[in-house]
């Protein structure tokens, strides 16, 4: 019996609860409400000589009057409109104390709202009161420094340094806070099991955001990843240092060998000449010894020397 009275003409029992439903909808949203609304507090007037140095709520709450579908439209829709309360800066000198209220009443105008959303703005709920500084604008080039971590996969590596390009921006800002900076740092980069050369556009921003204003809004990170090879080079030149004048000093071989791993096509770039070999003379030679590990110098992308041909230089003192 209870199974037939909710299974008997089911279509009219679902048509009757939804006309309940826009019925009791209707009757309530006539209803007229009060209501607090976050609106955008817009900023104008302030010229292009003048810069704030202290940040302005974005949002301030107000006390709204008005019925509950006009309630309802203005949450949906609001975030769209252009409603706000206009501060207008263009009187303000240095520091002013804006109370929300007072400024209200005395420039309803500055109150924007699209016409159909019907709502009466009462008060303002919070903050009562917003504290404006202004100075002198400021123009200033700052260098852009790049923060990544690249790790690659096994086989590959990161050839030479990781760059940023543009490498200076300028930002305009207050006078004050612009004055010790010299930098911009870019947000931290971090990739993993990389195998190929890296190109990532990043956006640029300098804190607090409201403050300031950059001419360039993203950067480029790159970086050069080649897989690990290994290249055998002859004919290295071997140069001796720190050698006492008076004192007379031979090196056997003069030229060397060595076979040195890195980003192979950065290896299949250079000649010998782009190594340094050398023994330090000063600092490591012994009477009593005669074979020596020279030292190198590596040329950038070159990772380490895996083997000098031979291992092991003689030093011949005359």
């Amino acid at each position: 019996m209870l199974k037939k009275i909710f299974t008997t003409d089911i279509q009219i029992k679902l048509g009757s609860i939804l006309l309940a439903i826009l019925i009791w909808f209707f009757v309530v949203t006539d209803v007229e409400y009060f209501f607090d609304l976050e609106i955008p507090l817009r900023i104008k007037g302030l010229s292009n000589e003048k810069a704030l140095n202290n940040e302005i709520p974005e949002l301030i709450t107000a006390k709204f009057r008005g019925k509950g579908h006009t309630l309802l439209w203005a949450n949906m829709t609001m975030p769209l409109s252009e409603t706000g309360l206009i501060l207008d800066l263009s009187k303000t000198k240095n520091t002013q104390i804006y109370r929300l209220n007072e400024y209200f009443n005395e420039h309803p105008d500055h109150f924007i709202i699209p016409r159909d959303y019907k709502l009466e703005l009462l008060h303002i709920v919070e903050p009562e009161s917003v504290w404006v500084s202004v100075e002198t604008m400021a123009h200033k080039e700052l260098n852009v420094k790049v923060q990544a971590d690249i790790q690659t996969q096994l086989g590959y590596m990161v050839v030479g340094d990781i760059t940023v390009e543009p490498t200076k921006i300028i930002a305009h800002g207050p006078q004050s806070l612009l004055k010790e900076m010299t930098s911009i740092t870019v947000p931290m980069l971090q990739l993993d099991d990389i195998n190929s050369d890296v190109s990532v556009s990043l956006p640029l921003t300098l804190e607090p955001r409201q403050l300031f204003d950059l001419d360039v809004k993203t950067v480029t990170v790159s970086a050069d990843i080649q897989s690990i090879g290994s290249v055998e080079f002859q004919n290295v030149a071997i140069r001796l240092d720190n050698v006492p004048p008076g004192i007379e000093v031979s090196v056997i071989p003069q030229h060397i060998g060595l076979e040195v791993e890195g980003g192979l096509d950065r290896l299949l770039e250079l000649k010998p000449e782009d190594f340094i070999v050398s023994f330090d003379y000063g600092q490591y030679w012994n009477q009593d010894e005669q074979l020596y590990a020279p030292e190198a110098v590596l040329p950038m992308g070159v990772k380490r020397v895996n083997r000098f041909i031979p291992e092991k230089i003689e030093i011949v003192q005359k």
